[in-house]
Order: structure tokens, then sequence, then C-alpha cells
């Protein structure tokens, strides 16, 4: 999937959302209860955020407008301000994958409670300012935003804090909105031409997009939108709006806005003529008034629908890569002949896999060999990976590792799967006990558990055998190469490494490590261990912030990241670089210990990985090896 930056540079529009606060309350939530209903009410905004996307919306905003530490402190909200915009950019991005089509997520950061450093006013002073928007601008990038929109502005100050909190930790692209009245000018004062002119000067520089949003209906915006075009285009920056649905009046006691889907419609061709490449809406907007905004700008006859997964796989031709044979083979066959590199994906948390499988493509191209799909990793409800993986190899030459856990069947329906698995052309399965359900959704769910990973690694064995598990005669021999897991950090080493070679006497054909990253947490394993008698694929999860680094290593078992890895990070804005360096520099050190790797994506994305495939695949030394041969 493309970058934010490369879809506002590329795409001649792109739609946005609707209101949440508003929608929110249609649903019954109290206004005073908005700012935490991504901790108290995930479903109902999760459902919300879905309704855009289905609507058209390809940009989804967080529901994090009011989630600052100042403007909760004014509600007589106490609330860790941190994990709320986590949340909320989290529940956005579930409801993305459970959309499973392209889209992307914008942190919103809005205003605090008062101005900042007015001369006329009660203010926050610039740097206490700064110290409220940072946990704001770390939260959201922990729960994985694509970019940020600073919106509702009123004066230019907050602005500025908002822009350089963002900027000093992340270059995701930055929108700015400023909200003006039907008077044309914002609360404090500010001009739509007083606005544009002073993006110039914002730390860092001119922002990916600047508009208008809420403050007034579609024509007074449409108003000041075109009052910042000229300087806009002189700028080279492209505009964006999300009017209201009219000004709101009370009925029946109720708060109602006006405009129609239809009406709010009509202004979409003179926004894009203005150079609006961003059109949503705001307060009062609802799921009709985006599908009516996309009818419009798309001239299309009747609403965009969710495409089926039907619709997907008979469309293999826009995959633009040629299907790939049922393999006779597993992943077995190029151990020690070229290093071999998998890439991790998660299924879709709903029925269309198009995000995936463009994904999967994208890894493919660049000269992944492998896609190691989960089976609902973290305990949380995905598409099968069973499905997935089959899905896959339907439409991209590549091998699948198929995560199996014990967590979820039976030893019937286990076997069963298993056996179906193989019919389908899966070849490579790795044996997973699998995480309990207390840790995900479903938390009253029932683990089976009849067996453990050791347990399925002998079930695997007696199929190649030609056996079930009771030893009755299954009709031929299975094909399958068995994988293993490992954690080499484990806190107890000794109980992982007896583990270990249970699961080496039960069958196992390779071994995959939990992600490490410094080369002796490897080599401490190994030299315990007294070496390995199957290839291994080491587990590699390149950092990307200061803050990740910190989450994975307080907070995921299995993984320590060392001092000196955290203090790399903790001075720089974006760490991509730094985490593809440091990750080839660790590959660089194994490669005489490993066979191959494992490579997984930080909230599921997959372009940082490409510089690292593309230098394995060019640096191969099995690949080196072979040729000198000859």
């Amino acid at each position: 999937m493309k970058t934010l930056s490369q879809v506002l540079q590329d795409e001649g529009w792109i739609l946005g959302d609707g209101a949440v606060g508003t929608a929110l309350m249609d649903e019954g939530v109290e206004s005073i209860a908005l700012p935490l209903v991504p901790l108290r009410q995930p479903d109902v905004l999760m459902n919300l955020h879905l309704k855009y996307l289905e609507a058209g919306a390809r940009l989804i905003e967080t529901h994090t407008f009011s989630a600052n530490g100042h403007k909760l402190a004014a509600l007589g909200i106490d609330a860790d301000v941190v994990e709320l915009n986590r949340r909320a950019a989290q529940i956005a991005r579930h409801a993305r994958d459970i959309f499973g089509g392209e889209a992307w997520i914008l942190g919103v950061v809005g205003p605090l409670a008062q101005p900042v450093d007015s001369q006329v006013m009660p203010s926050v002073p610039y740097e206490q300012a700064l110290e409220y928007y940072r946990p704001v601008v770390a939260g959201l990038l922990a729960g994985g935003v694509d970019g940020f929109i600073v919106e509702t502005m009123s004066d230019l100050p907050t602005v500025r804090a908002a822009v350089e909190a963002i900027r000093s930790e992340t270059n995701l692209p930055i929108a700015v909105s400023f909200a003006f009245s039907p008077q044309g000018t914002t609360r404090y004062g500010l001009s739509p031409e007083e606005a544009i002119e002073a993006m110039a000067s914002l730390p860092g520089g001119l922002p990916a997009l600047v508009g208008a949003n809420c403050g007034s209906g579609p024509a007074p915006l449409l108003d000041a939108i075109i009052r910042m075009a000229p300087k806009a285009k002189e700028l080279g920056i492209p505009l964006a709006a999300y009017p209201n649905a009219g000004q709101p009046g009370l009925v029946a006691g109720h708060v109602h806005y006006p405009a129609t889907p239809r009406y709010v419609a009509t202004i979409a061709s003179a926004l894009r003529e203005a150079g609006c490449h961003v059109i949503g809406g705001c307060c009062g907007t609802t799921a009709e008034h985006i599908r009516a905004l996309q009818l419009t700008l798309s001239h299309a006859p009747e609403p965009q629908v969710l495409p089926s997964v039907r619709d997907i796989t008979d469309a293999s031709a826009s995959l633009d890569v040629s299907h790939s044979e049922t393999h006779d083979q597993g992943i077995s066959q190029f151990f020690y002949k070229r290093f071999i590199i998998s890439v991790e994906l998660d299924p879709p948390r709903g029925v269309n896999p198009h995000r995936l499988l463009d994904s999967a493509r994208v890894v493919a191209e660049h000269g992944a060999d492998c896609i190691n799909i989960g089976d609902s990793p973290m305990a949380r409800v995905r598409l099968s990976a069973l499905a997935t993986a089959r899905l896959i190899s339907e439409h991209l030459p590549v091998q699948t590792i198929l995560h199996f856990t014990t967590r979820d069947r039976n030893l019937m329906g286990l076997q069963s799967d298993l056996l179906g698995a193989h019919a389908l052309g899966i070849r490579n399965v790795l044996a997973l006990t699998g995480d309990p359900p207390g840790l995900g959704d479903y938390a009253h769910a029932t683990a089976v558990y009849d067996i453990n990973s050791i347990g399925l690694v002998k079930v695997l064995n007696a199929f190649n055998a030609g056996q079930d598990a009771l030893g009755q005669k299954i009709g031929g021999h299975t094909a399958f190469d068995i994988g293993v897991g490992v954690n080499p950090n484990a806190d107890d080493l000794n109980h992982e490494l007896q583990r270990f070679r249970e699961k080496l006497d039960a069958g196992a054909h390779f071994v995959m490590s939990q992600p490490i990253y410094q080369p002796e947490q490897l080599e401490r394993f190994l030299d315990k261990m007294g070496g390995l008698p199957v290839p291994l694929l080491l587990g590699v999860m390149p950092l990307v912030s200061y803050r990740q680094a910190v989450y994975l290593h307080n907070e995921v078992p299995g993984i320590i990241i060392g001092q000196n890895i955290l203090e790399q990070f903790e001075n720089i804005q974006d760490g991509t670089a730094l985490g593809i360096d440091l990750a080839l520099k660790l590959m660089e050190q194994l490669m005489p210990l490993i066979q191959g790797v494992y490579l997984v994506p930080s909230f599921n994305r997959v372009e940082p990985l490409l510089p690292i495939i593309e230098y394995l695949r060019r640096q191969d030394p099995w690949q080196a090896k072979v040729q000198g041969e000859h």
C-alpha cells in the first residue's frame, strides 16, 4: 500500500470521513462521555469508522479531538493521555483491517482549552502547550497512524505548538485545518489569508495539507477555501475541506444540522476546482453525506460497495503477478541453496483480503520467498490463516508458512484442518500452541489445547508417515515441512531449551526464532544448545521509533532491546532508517549462523522492509556459494 505522502502527491483527490462526535451522540453517547469512548465503548467507535469506510472514505480520523491533558482537565476528566490516543488510533486501524481495502489513518490533534500565548485573554504558555501535545503525539504514533491532522484551529501559536510536537517525533505528513465562522474569521480573529500565509513559517516548514473544517456550513467554508486558494497555489500546498452539515439548531430539544447529503455534495466540484485534494465532512455529517460526496466526485452511477472475496479473487489480473502452481515440495527444497526471506503478514480482521494481497504482492516482487501467516495472533479474531495462505498461493509465486495453533481446535478438528490444508497445497506449517484467549478480544472464549505444539509436531509427522494421531491409515503420505518456534530471550532458558529439544525429537524440520535485536542473544542460545541440527529463520522486526522500542522492551514477552539501542533512537525524529540499518547489521553478523530470516513489519506496513529484502537478495551468501561451485 502507498504511504499517505505518496497518495497525497499522486491522487487527484481523496475522500475524508464525516463527523465523529455528533455521530457518536446520535448513537446515544452523552457529550460529557465523548472523550473516553475509545476506552469505554470501542465497538461503537469501530462501527462508526467502518460506516465511513464502506461509504467511500479513505482518510479516517481518530477520535482524539479532546484527548489532550489540558482539554480533559477542563472537562473534569482524568485519563492516561498516551493510552487514550493509542487506543483511538488502534481502533481506527482495526476498522481498516476489517474493511480490508486501502485507507489511511489521520491522528487528530485538537486545540487546547485555551489559546496559546495570547496577549489579550487567559492562555497557555507555548512551552506548556508543547508538553500537553507531546503525549498526544506519542499515543497516536504508538497506535500506528499514517499522518496527523491539526484541526479546528483558531490561533497560530496553538498550530505551531502542535506541529512542533509532531515534528519532534516523526516526519509523517501533517494537515492543518482552521475553523472559520460564517463571518469569515476564526474565533480569535484569524482570516483565511492570514492562516495560509503563516504556513511557511511553521516549525519544519510547510505542512502536507492546509484547509478548513467545522465552524460553518458548506457555503461559508467554500468561501474560506476560495480565499486561501491563491496563496496555497503559490506555496504548492493542496487544500482540504471538511464542512459542517449547515448551522445547527434545536429541533424538539435536540441539536439538528439541516444540510442534506445532496446539498453538501453540491459544493464538491467547486472545492475541487479551488484546489482541494481532500474533501470530507465535519459536525452533523453522516455516512450518507460521505457517500453523496463520493458519488459526486467520482461521477459513479451508484454507490461503491465493499467488494466480496469472490470479486477480489476473480479479479486476479489486478495483482499483475502470474499464478503459482500448487507446490509439491515445501520450503525445505530451498534451504542451503538460497538465503530464505519470509515476511510475516497478519490476516485481515474482516472479509476483504485486498490490502493483505497487495502487501504480499509488493514483497514478492522485491524478492521475498515466503509469506508466513499468523493464526489469529494475540488471540484476536481474524480471517482464517489457512484461507489466507490459499489466497496468496493462488495469486503469487511464493511459498506460504501457515502458523497453526492448538488453541482453538480439538484433536479431531485439528487433524481435519491439516488434511484440508494439504489438499489445498499448503506444505509449510509452523506448529504453535497459541496465545491464550485472555489476551485478546474474546477473553471468555474457551481454549482447547488438547495437545501442545510438541504434540502438533507429532501429528504432522504421523501424517507424513501416512497415519493419523491414532495410527490409522490416511490413504497416502502428506509432505509437510514442519516448523517450530523458539525464544532465545526466554527468562527460563533451560526450560526453553528442553522444550525445543522435545520439538526436535518429535520431528521438526526447521525453526523460527522470536525477533531479536542483539547478536549475543542468539549466540548465547546456540552455545547452550550446542548448535542446531535444523535450519533457522531468524526473527527480525526493524524498529521505527524510540517509543515503539520502549514499548516492545517493556510490554512484549520475549523481546529484549538493549540500552545501547534505545539510546540511539531516543533523540531522533523518525527511526525508520536507523531501524533498517541496525537490522541489516544484525543479520550480517549472524549470517553464518542462520539459513534465512522472517521479517515482521511494524503496523503491517511492508514498505520499510523493501530495502532490507532487496539488500539480502543481492548479498545472498548461498547464491554466491552455488555460483562459485559452478
